[in-house]
């Protein structure tokens, strides 16, 4: 039996070469290197991702700036970054102004934050590069950042800004606070006593030095105190400026001053001129100058002495005629335009006084005004009579002296009761008999109602329109028949509308038993009145009323029954100078004077 035995693989036969074995032994080789690599990336990458399952949060170790933050989690990350972000907002700055030599104002300072100058960290920013750290594309990178989490410290630099806006408005608010003016020099007046104040001059800040260590205070470690760099700024008035200055003031307050009208003057002392005096600054390479305030001056000086109401023009009767007695122009005190002569009289050398100037106010009739409205002569009268020395003549003569003199022009409508206004105690008025609601009673004012009818009647018979009037409710006998007008403030009223082309001058007067009104101006219409007879004649009526001061039943007469009721028209016929007639109807209806009887409540009438 042939028995043929193979060699084992990777021997060859003998005798035969071995070239077909290599190749194989290499192939090995590396599948071996690779399954070794592979074996190594999935550790390191199975310990990246177990590092990265146990540390969730920023790595161990970690610091933003001096800001511990290893090991927390997103949500305390953010809240750690917003308290950082805060507390460096809160750091101190100091600014401070140097003083200056020969300045009396000395250093000054103001303190800010850093969060007013504009600092900011960007949370969101820092908080992402803190996160990002152990946790980068790069596995050796992360894994780098792993193994130095272990003792290390894993730095993140913070994201600090300064906002240019807020800076900028900060920089221009800080100079304004510490920029000084110039103080230039002056005079100061102390009563009559002139002082001499030297300039000193102004500081100006060097913005932009004061902008760029401002920004570096605010995201610098810590408090930060700024020294900021100034200038001065010279005063504009030189010495010979304020020599001439000073000799002019000490002029002004050397002597009084008078502004006269007529025997009267304002006179300011050296002490009121102290007072009114002010130092005008200069303008652009101008020189000081004194004014004077007009307000100091106002409250300075009384100017009642040379002040006067205007006047108007009025009238005066004369032997039957009207002569016009001429109107005066008042005057009123103008501050502005003495404050510019007491500058000019103090400060000029001679005359230190001088005719005041201010402002003439004319009347509100002038002597021309009064002339215009032609009143020359009575054009009606009229007089009613009365019983001597009741309470009631007291007021009629009260009201005719009121009215005495009073001038309605062409077009104006008068009414009494908005002339003469309530009738009351305090205006001279006593307690007279009136008519209320058909009873004669009491009442304070009482008997103007006479005055009303008398000069009812002269506008009557003047011609003159009378667009409101009202006839008392009784007749009574001393007037005529529809020719009559009652008053009661404020609802019941007369008023006469001056409806011709000339002025009306009223004027009064009285004796202790008649009122007369007189209408003077220039007749401009003839005038015819005629009355017609009474008709619908009634008998006066009884009132019975009740009172709790009688007893039941009793009954006494309050007002005895007086003459008859009745209707009456009058006619006025008007004549114009031109041919035309007008007729006007005036239609009256008058009650009897009713009996009043007061009868105690619950009682029946007496047999």
């Amino acid at each position: 039996m042939d028995t043929t035995t193979s060699p084992p693989p990777g021997f060859a036969p003998a005798g035969e070469p071995e070239d077909d074995l290599t190749p194989s032994i290499a192939r090995r080789g590396a599948v071996l290197t690779v399954v070794a690599v592979v074996l190594v990336i999935a550790g390191f990458a199975a310990l990246l991702v177990g590092f990265r399952v146990a540390r969730a949060g920023a790595l161990p170790g970690m610091r933003v700036g001096e800001l511990r933050v290893g090991g927390l989690d997103e949500a305390e990350l953010t809240s750690a970054l917003e308290s950082y972000e805060a507390r460096r907002g809160s750091q101190a700055v100091t600014v401070i102004r140097p003083a200056t030599p020969d300045d009396p104002r000395g250093e000054a300072a103001l303190q800010a934050t850093a969060a007013d100058l504009g600092y900011s960290l960007d949370v969101e920013a820092v908080a992402e590069a803190v996160l990002a750290r152990g946790r980068q594309a790069n596995p050796f990178a992360a894994l780098a950042d792993h193994f130095r989490a272990f003792g290390g410290t894993i730095r993140v630099d913070p994201v600090e800004e300064v906002d240019p806006e807020t800076l900028d408005a900060w920089v221009e608010q800080t100079i304004t606070e510490l920029e000084l003016p110039p103080r230039e020099g002056t005079v100061e007046f102390e009563g009559a006593t002139v002082q001499r104040v030297e300039p000193v001059p102004g500081i100006r800040v060097d913005a932009e030095q004061l902008a760029s260590d401002a920004a570096q205070a605010a995201t610098a470690q810590g408090d930060a105190t700024l020294t900021i760099r100034t200038a001065p700024v010279e005063s504009q008035i030189t010495a010979e400026h304020l020599d001439a200055l000073y000799a002019k003031a000490q002029l002004a307050v050397s002597a009084p001053v008078s502004l006269a009208r007529g025997d009267a003057a304002l006179t300011l002392s050296p002490e009121d001129l102290g007072a009114v005096l002010q130092v005008e600054p200069p303008g652009d390479g101008g020189a000081p100058d004194l004014t004077v305030d007009p307000a100091a001056l106002d409250d300075r000086v009384d100017p009642s002495p040379v002040e006067a109401a205007p006047v108007d023009a009025t009238f005066r009767l004369e032997g039957g005629s009207v002569q016009v007695v001429e109107g005066r122009p008042g005057f009123v005190f103008d501050a502005e335009k003495a404050a510019a002569q007491v500058l000019e009289l103090a400060t000029s050398e001679g005359e230190r006084s001088a005719a005041i100037e201010g402002t003439e106010v004319a009347p509100e009739r002038t002597t021309e005004d009064a002339e215009a409205l032609s009143i020359t002569q009575q054009v009606s009268t009229f007089t009613t009579g009365h019983p001597c020395c009741a309470s009631r003549v007291h007021n009629i003569h009260r009201v005719a002296d009121l009215l005495r003199g009073v001038v309605i022009v062409p077009g104006e409508t008068f009414s009494l009761n908005e002339f003469v206004g309530p009738r009351t105690e305090e205006k001279g008025f006593l307690p007279g008999g009136a008519i209320f609601e058909g009873e004669f009673v009491e009442e304070v004012g009482g008997g103007v109602s006479q005055f009303a009818t008398t000069m009812f009647n002269a506008a009557f018979l003047g011609g003159y329109a009378i667009p409101e009037h009202k006839p008392h409710s009784q007749y009574i006998s001393r007037y005529p028949e529809g020719r009559e007008a009652t008053l009661n403030y404020p609802n019941v009223d007369l008023k006469v509308r001056n409806n011709s082309p000339h002025g009306i001058y009223i004027d009064t007067a009285y004796t202790d038993e008649s009122i007369t009104v007189t209408f003077y101006g220039t007749p401009w219409v003839e005038v015819d009145t005629r009355t017609g007879s009474r008709t619908d004649v009634t008998e006066p009526e009884t009132i019975v009323r009740t009172t709790d001061e009688l007893p039941p039943g009793e009954e006494r007469v309050v007002q005895e029954a007086e003459g008859e009721g009745f209707d009456v028209r009058v006619v006025r016929e008007l004549r114009y100078p031109d041919g035309r007639a007008e007729e006007e109807e005036f239609f009256t209806r008058y009650v009897a004077r009713p009996e009043i009887i007061e009868r105690g409540e619950g009682g029946e009438p007496s047999p």
